[in-house]
């Protein structure tokens, strides 16, 4: 019997230890900029002046090769690379489930170098928009409320811990 317990335990660990490691997503190396730029309903540069909830990032564009006639433009991320606030972006993106989306695998990415040769040498020459000023969102009383369930559940958790706190001395004195 214990024969065979250690065979099970030999069999179990050397199948797992076969089994090549799992990923779950893997993208191909990104397309030629042409097959991406036809692939793709809008094509920009941009600097992400505002993330919103459910992935929906709004860009300050500097420059569009495809389907951008403003100097904004709202798109969903792709839920995998989340973008950063102030940071420059080279976005591929088309319609997908009703929304302008950022394409899953491709050349969307932190603006540098390297993309911007890419772009000159895609031939195409991109619509050059004025970098506006971001308006600050709301009145000095929205921005203000912003905080207001932050201070509220900070005072309920420090009410909590001074009656945690007075309950136990008052225990230990009794």
């Amino acid at each position: 019997m214990k024969k065979l317990i250690l065979a099970v335990w030999i069999a179990m660990f050397g199948m797992w230890s076969a089994v090549p490691e799992a990923q779950a997503l893997s993208c191909a190396p990104p397309r030629p900029v042409n097959e991406e730029m036809d692939t793709s309903s809008v094509v920009f540069k941009g600097t992400v002046i505002e993330i919103r909830q459910g992935g929906l990032t709004v860009f300050q564009v500097d420059r569009a090769w495809k389907g951008v006639d403003g100097p904004r433009v709202q798109i969903y991320d792709n839920g995998w690379d989340p973008y950063t606030k102030g940071a420059d972006y080279l976005v591929f993106g088309g319609q997908r489930e009703g929304q302008l989306r950022t394409n899953l695998c491709g050349r969307t990415g932190p603006w540098d170098p390297a993309r911007d040769e890419a772009m000159k040498g895609a031939g195409i020459q991109p619509a050059v928009f004025q970098t506006e000023q971001a308006p600050v969102s709301g009145t000095p009383a929205e921005q203000a409320g912003r905080y207001t369930g932050v201070l509220v559940w900070t005072g309920i958790l420090l009410v909590a811990i001074s009656g945690i706190v007075l309950y136990r001395n008052k225990k230990k004195t009794t």
